[in-house]
This record gives structure tokens, C-alpha cells and sequence, in this order.
């Protein structure tokens, strides 16, 4: 088995996602990714489908749900605790938590040191170079909250991590080709609790085949219908920020 290189960040998660590649299973970080993502739209789902009050029951239903079972039943052999089903679940633990501590892209330092070892030349960009880029390209105090910012090739989504600690608050936009990178994205974004989403698809060709919508507060959402951006639908979403502008300086001028 090939080895990787040593990692700075994520340490404690990528100990119990060892103990899953250890037992042979070359997709298992795929898998993994898709677990966490099935189970944050299946709660997003059920919350819409019955409410707030749901039973345990109701909760476990939708495509999401049948999704993540049917990978869990892959893990799910050996002594309760010890399964692989079990290392998945704290490595998302020890995710949240060294993400959230150190604020860094831990999916993306485990995916390239331990997972692809820079396939193809994919390695993600240094994170104190997005962190200066964020910097440089500044944040306007009036528009603060209405800003939108895309990454037209997002990788695990360091741009947005980035950018994200000058102005939480903006619509983030995030794309690539990779599937791997879009999820591992997406899946930052919601623990840093931001409002965007990230497309999978050709930025060039300005194709989405894939795209998942995410709120403020824990909500995430799947549309994976193929679409084209044409020119009359940016014009449409430039149209909207302009209206938005004119409502907050109406207000402004009424306030003051």
C-alpha cells in the first residue's frame, strides 16, 4: 500500500478513517463523504417533509436516507464500536472539531496527503496564499451583506474558507469538475455554517450537472438537474442584486 505524506491538520480524523482503509476498502473516502452528505440532506428533507417535531420513525425516510444505508451496510460487519460504520462516525466527530478549531481545510490536507497523494497535479492551493487573496480582494462595508463570491474552480472550497473569515455573510458560489473536491466543499461550508452553494460542472463551458444549496443554520439541499447558465439567466442574477441595492438605499435614506 502506497504511502502518503504527513499531515498537518486533521490528525485525529484521519486516525479513524486509517482503521477503515486498513481493512482493504480502496473507496472507502469516498463512501465516507457520502455518508456525511446523505445524512445532512436526509435531515434537511425530513425537516421539510414533517417539521420540527418529527419521530425517529418518520425521520429515517427519503432517497437520502436509502442512500446512506445502503453504504452503511458495506461497514457495518464486526462487534458494535469496532465496525468500520463506528471509525466513520467518530472521524466525522474529530472532523467537525479540528475543522472548527483550527478554521483550516482539514478534508483537503487528508485528501491530498493521504487519499490522492496529488493526483494528476491536483494539489489545493496553501491556505495562507487564499487567506492573502481574500485580503487583497477586500470586502465593500455597504454592500457587505449582499456580496456574492464565486470560486470557478473550487476544489475543497480554501477560497471560500477564506473569504468567509473577512465577510461570513456573502452568497458563495463554488465549482468544479472533480465530484470529490464539490462534496468535500460543500461539506465545509455547511460546518462553517455558510449560505452558498457548490456546482458540479464545467465553469468554462458554464454547464452545472450537479449543484447543493446551503442556508445558514444547518439547512442543505441536492438539485441534480443538468442545467446550462445562459446569458439571460446571468442577466437575471445581476438584475436581482441591483434590485436588492436599490431596496437597501431606500431604506437607508428613509432611516436617516
Amino acid at each position: 500500500m502506497k504511502k502518503g505524506y504527513p499531515i498537518q491538520i486533521g490528525k485525529k480524523t484521519w486516525k479513524e478513517l486509517e482503521q477503515v482503509r486498513n481493512r482493504g476498502n480502496s473507496y472507502f473516502f469516498n463512501d465516507w463523504l457520502d455518508l456525511i452528505l446523505n445524512s445532512l440532506l436526509s435531515i434537511t428533507e425530513n425537516l421539510q417533509e414533517i417539521g420540527i417535531s418529527m419521530d425517529i420513525q418518520k425521520a429515517s425516510q427519503g432517497k437520502f436516507n436509502d442512500r446512506y444505508m445502503e453504504i452503511v451496510k458495506n461497514y457495518s460487519e464486526g462487534k458494535i464500536g469496532e465496525r468500520a460504520v463506528d471509525h466513520f462516525k467518530m472521524a466525522f466527530k474529530f472532523l467537525m472539531e479540528e475543522t472548527l478549531e483550527s478554521g483550516k481545510d482539514v478534508l483537503g490536507e487528508i485528501f491530498q496527503a493521504q487519499i490522492t497523494y496529488g493526483e494528476n497535479g491536483q494539489f489545493f492551493t496553501p491556505e495562507n496564499i487564499t487567506d492573502c487573496m481574500a485580503k487583497m480582494v477586500g470586502h465593500d462595508s455597504y454592500t457587505k451583506g449582499n456580496e456574492t463570491l464565486m470560486d470557478p474552480c473550487c476544489g475543497s472550497g480554501r477560497f471560500i474558507l477564506s473569504s468567509a473569515k473577512e465577510n461570513p455573510d456573502c452568497y458563495f458560489i463554488g465549482q468544479d469538475l472533480d465530484e470529490r473536491c464539490c462534496k468535500m466543499a460543500v461539506i465545509n461550508m455547511f460546518m462553517m455554517d455558510l449560505t452558498g452553494e457548490i456546482r458540479l460542472g464545467n465553469s468554462l463551458a458554464n454547464k452545472i450537472n450537479k449543484r447543493w444549496i446551503l442556508k445558514k443554520g444547518g439547512f442543505i439541499w441536492e438539485d441534480d438537474q443538468p442545467r446550462e447558465i445562459v446569458q439571460s439567466e446571468r442577466l437575471e442574477q445581476s438584475e436581482q442584486l441591483e434590485q436588492k441595492e436599490k431596496i437597501k438605499t431606500e431604506i437607508q435614506k428613509t432611516l436617516w
